[in-house]
This record gives C-alpha cells, sequence and structure tokens, in this order.
C-alpha cells in the first residue's frame, strides 16, 4: 500500500461493497459489516501501513478508545474501524440491498 489515504480508503470500501451488493455476495446488514471489518483488517496487516494510518486519522490519543490497544496493529485497527463506522453510509447500502431484494 502506498501512503495511506482516509478519504480514498472509504471510497474504495464503498466502491467494493456497491459491487458486492449488486452481484449478491452482500445481501445483510451483516454482511456489509463483514466485509468493512475484513478491509479493515486487510489495511492494518503491515506495520509501516498501520503507522501510516495512524498519522493520517491522527489517533495519538486512545485513552477513551473502545478496544483494547496492546501496539501499532490494534490502535490503527481501532482508529480505522471508528472511521469507517462514521463515514461509510451503512443506511443507504442497507437501502440498496433492500432494493435488490425487490428486484
Amino acid at each position: 500500500m502506498s501512503k495511506f489515504n482516509k478519504y480514498q480508503f472509504i471510497a474504495d470500501l464503498n466502491e467494493e461493497i456497491l459491487s458486492a451488493i449488486k452481484s449478491g455476495e452482500i445481501q445483510s446488514a451483516d454482511d456489509i459489516q463483514d466485509w468493512a471489518n475484513q478491509s479493515v483488517e486487510n489495511a492494518c496487516i503491515y506495520y509501516a501501513d498501520c503507522f501510516d494510518i495512524i498519522k493520517e486519522l491522527g489517533f495519538f490519543d486512545w485513552s477513551n478508545c473502545d478496544y483494547e490497544i496492546s501496539g501499532v496493529t490494534s490502535a490503527a485497527y481501532a482508529a480505522l474501524t471508528e472511521y469507517v463506522e462514521q463515514n461509510l453510509d451503512y443506511n443507504e447500502l442497507e437501502e440498496l440491498i433492500a432494493e435488490y431484494e425487490q428486484e
């Protein structure tokens, strides 16, 4: 991965999920969440990427974090998960699933 860009990550994730909904791979809200979680996990494999994620998201104080932080990887995972939860339009995606179910 080149330098992490939070806007590009969300755009790519949204595009992947839309494509997966259209192809039938994603059929529920749980599937959306699973897809997002897997994408976050994949982004947090390498330490260099984790440092980039932490820096890009400005995640330097995790005292109020809902996740247990034990190192760089878990800090990046927590930061990126929080970012995805705040910036991915789950309602819109769920509505799209409902539209495809009606067809």
